[in-house]
């Protein structure tokens, strides 16, 4: 009879399970890495959507709320006499929402679209230390992604 032995079965996988415990953590920083920049893009999509909206409706009430260090945001419009939240995103365990260059970490839009002030949100992720920034432009609401900071930073 054709087959393998028990012994045969354990030592293919000792060998397959020790490869993996070696190069687990080095699979893991291309994903993490894939991760941050996945969170960067949706994280612009959705301004996107938030500027859209206040332009289809003319509306100034949509803005957006960041949380640094807690790792989420949320869309919101405002309604008398307090607000309605429209979306909760919460960020992966391994991406931290470091901060904002908005004031009190609020994005607002005009009614006619564009952001009341410019700005940034940085982004970080907690494997590799990497950085992405999502850059709001102040005039044009030109949203972005960059692995480096705006132009205009002060070191």
């Amino acid at each position: 009879m054709r087959g393998h032995t028990l012994l045969e079965v354990v030592i293919v996988l000792l060998i397959v399970s020790t490869v993996l415990a070696v190069a687990g953590p080095e699979l893991a920083k291309p994903l993490a890495a894939a991760r941050l920049e996945a969170v960067a893009r949706q994280m612009a999509a959705d301004i996107r959507v938030v500027q859209q909206r206040a332009l289809n409706e003319e509306s100034a009430a949509y803005f957006i709320r960041f949380y640094p260090y807690g790792a989420r945001y949320e869309v919101r419009k405002a309604a008398s006499p307090t607000y309605v939240v429209l979306d909760k995103v919460t960020l992966p365990g391994t991406v931290e929402l470091v901060g904002t260059t908005f004031s009190q970490d609020w994005l607002a839009f005009s009614a006619a679209g564009t952001p009341v002030q410019g700005g940034t949100v940085t982004l970080r992720d907690q494997w590799s230390g990497r950085l992405r920034y999502v850059i709001v432009a102040p005039v044009t609401g030109r949203v972005r992604v960059s692995e480096s900071p705006p132009e205009h930073w002060e070191k």
